[in-house]
């Protein structure tokens, strides 16, 4: 348990699950076990209600957080939030989007800013640095905690933001739900209908351009003549399956790939992998299926794109490929293939990074020392 308790709202605009989403809940979860009262805000019918419960924490779902300048949306939520900021009195309010924030932000401001608040940046989408960005970021906002060096440190330069008010907090997994596992790798590669002379190269991720799958099928084709033990599993749903169902079958790998969908036993399904493999091409700040993977104890290839560098290092936990070619991929997937020896090794190198750095205790307790130093600038900068 925290030496201090804190009050925290946290606030999310979203209705349906994805990282950003899960972050909120895993934070949610980690904070009021560590002692904290949090509460989760969110719009009616979103999945967070759902989450709030189960990490044993309340939700406050009658937020509209619509996006663009909707005066009537925005009055009832800035009106909302006063009313939380009265009623409750947080120590901290944690906003994790545009429209959460500039709502949350001008109610705090219209009180006189009584409330520390935090935001956390998810993605690598540029921040346009114009006077409302400027206010909104340096002068409404206290503290900034970005998913991932890269992006940190590209927002730092920018005039919109205060580098000195901003730090890099990598999202955590469950290190021991993803724990190796003989008997779990036996059934998953069972169902899927792996024998151990396949070499099973694995994604977890929507089904969307951003996440690569493209390249990896077309590295699959790439290296099929020579590597007839090669298959790939797809975990995850989205709209691009038919398309990525055609680009295989016109390849001729379609008997290689297995499309397994949306899954609940995802850990487990995790253990079926050889290696994982994560070619993203765009939005990639902090990988929670790179983490899993690599907690699972096994060898993962990722793109150069976004905040993945900073989670796998090349030739230790993986291999490191430039971010929309296909070549590099299949190189590397030959080079697992032809190695097996190096699986072993990282996939041990890359379990142990995730036990130092990456477990959703870490991120709970560097998000927390986060909050402590935002409260202390808002005491100073409410003083001045």
């Amino acid at each position: 348990m925290s030496s201090s308790s804190l009050t925290i709202l946290i606030t999310d605009p979203h209705l349906k699950g994805g990282g950003q989403v899960r972050y909120v809940a895993s934070l949610a979860s980690q904070l009021t076990s560590r002692g904290h009262r949090v509460i989760i805000g969110c719009k009616p019918g979103s999945v967070l209600i759902d989450r709030a419960r189960e990490a044993g924490c309340a939700s406050k779902a009658d937020f509209t957080f619509r996006g663009g300048l909707r005066l009537h949306n925005w009055g009832r939520d800035v009106r909302n939030t006063q009313g939380f900021i009265r009623a409750f009195r947080p120590d901290v309010i944690h906003v994790s989007g545009s429209q959460d924030h500039w709502v949350t932000a001008l109610a705090n401001r219209l009180l006189g800013r009584p409330v520390c608040l935090v935001r956390t940046r998810h993605n690598t989408y540029p921040v346009h640095d114009w006077w409302p960005n400027r206010l909104l970021n340096r002068h409404w906002t206290d503290y900034q905690i970005v998913v991932c060096d890269v992006v940190r440190q590209r927002l730092a330069q920018q005039r919109a933001f205060d580098a000195a008010r901003m730090c890099g907090i990598h999202n955590g997994v469950d290190a021991e739900l993803y724990s190796p596992d003989s008997s779990a790798r036996r059934r998953a590669r069972e169902a899927f209908g792996y024998t151990e002379d396949d070499f099973v190269f694995g994604i977890a991720a929507r089904l969307v351009p951003a996440k690569g799958h493209e390249f990896l099928i077309k590295a699959l084709a790439q290296i099929s003549a020579d590597a007839p033990n090669a298959r790939v599993l797809i975990l995850g749903q989205g709209g691009l399956e038919q398309h990525l169902r055609n680009l295989a079958h016109e390849l001729g790998v379609e008997s290689r790939i297995t499309f397994a969908g949306f899954r609940d036993d995802m850990a487990e399904c995790v253990q079926a992998f050889d290696a994982g493999v994560q070619p993203s091409i765009d939005c990639d700040t902090s990988s929670f299926s790179l983490k899993e993977q690599m907690a699972a104890g096994k060898p993962v290839i990722a793109s150069d794109y976004g905040g993945l560098t900073g989670i796998v290092r090349d030739g230790v936990e993986g291999l490191v490929v430039p971010a929309g070619e296909v070549e590099p991929l299949a190189d590397a997937m030959r080079a697992l293939l032809r190695q097996p020896e190096l699986c072993p090794q990282m996939g041990r190198a890359g379990r142990d990074r995730v036990l130092r750095e990456f477990t959703v205790e870490v991120f709970a307790e560097r998000t927390e020392a986060a909050y402590h130093r935002a409260i202390e600038i808002h005491h100073e900068r409410v003083a001045h």
